[in-house]
Order: C-alpha cells, then structure tokens, then sequence
C-alpha cells in the first residue's frame, strides 16, 4: 500500500483539480483555474515531503495491511449508510424529476463504491499473514 501512496495521493490530487476547474469554467469564472491548477502542485509538493519512506520490513508491511484493509471496510460501511440514505431518499420521492437512467446509475455507482471497498477490504485481509507467519527483522542471518 505504501509503495503505491504516491500515486493514489497526485491521482485524487489530479481529479480533484478537473473537477473544481470544471464548475469553475461552468460557472464563468476563466482565471480562477490557473490559480486551482498551481495550488494543487503546492499541495502535492507538500504532501510528498510529509510521506514517510517506502518500508521493506515485513511487520511494518503487516501493520499497514491490516490498517488498510480496516480502513477499506470502514468506508464500505459510509458507503452502506449512504445507500441506505439514497434508498430512503427514493422511496420518499424526491428523485420524481430525474430521469430514469441517471436514477439508476447513482444506484449502480454507489453499488460499486460498495462492493470495491469490501473487495478491496478482503483482498489486503488475505494478502496480510499470519502474526506466526510474519518472519523476524534479520532471520536470514
């Protein structure tokens, strides 16, 4: 997980910044994305600096893993509330102006924000060993 922080970190840096220049330019205002643009290179100069070095040792490696995988479940379970939210939200009808197909597919979206998260939850669960597995520091010595 580590050793892909970097990447996820300038990816939702990246998409962040398309997003508010896109209201921005939906809304009129023309200069304001340029200083969005070079505020987010600020930032992610900043966060860069504040990561901590790629680690090699297997209990560190095992720690993050299962914090990981705690963090993943925990944000399937928002998303669970959110669903919960929109469903009730739907039933009360106040989604009677959308269209069918938009309906759907924040249905669909929040399904798949669901299910990724408690994917991706089991899927550092599995890859983490055992505490008996995980070998010393220096065994190879």
């Amino acid at each position: 997980m580590m050793k892909y922080s970097r990447l996820i970190i300038l990816l939702v840096i990246s998409f962040a910044c398309v997003a508010i220049n896109f209201m921005l330019v939906a809304t009129g205002h023309y200069r304001a994305p340029l200083f969005v643009f070079l505020a987010s290179i600020f930032v992610a100069v900043l966060i860069f600096r504040r990561l901590p070095p790629v680690t090699r040792n297997p209990q560190e490696i095992h720690s993050n893993q299962l914090r990981a995988a705690s963090a993943f479940r925990r944000m399937g379970f928002v998303y669970v509330f959110g669903f919960v939210l929109l469903l009730s939200s739907w039933l009360s009808g106040e989604f009677k102006d959308w269209s069918t197909w938009g309906t759907l597919l924040l249905f669909c979206c929040s399904g798949c924000l669901i299910s990724g998260c408690f994917w991706a939850a089991g899927r550092y669960k599995k890859a983490t060993p055992e505490r008996e597995a995980v070998p010393a520091q220096d065994a190879r010595k």
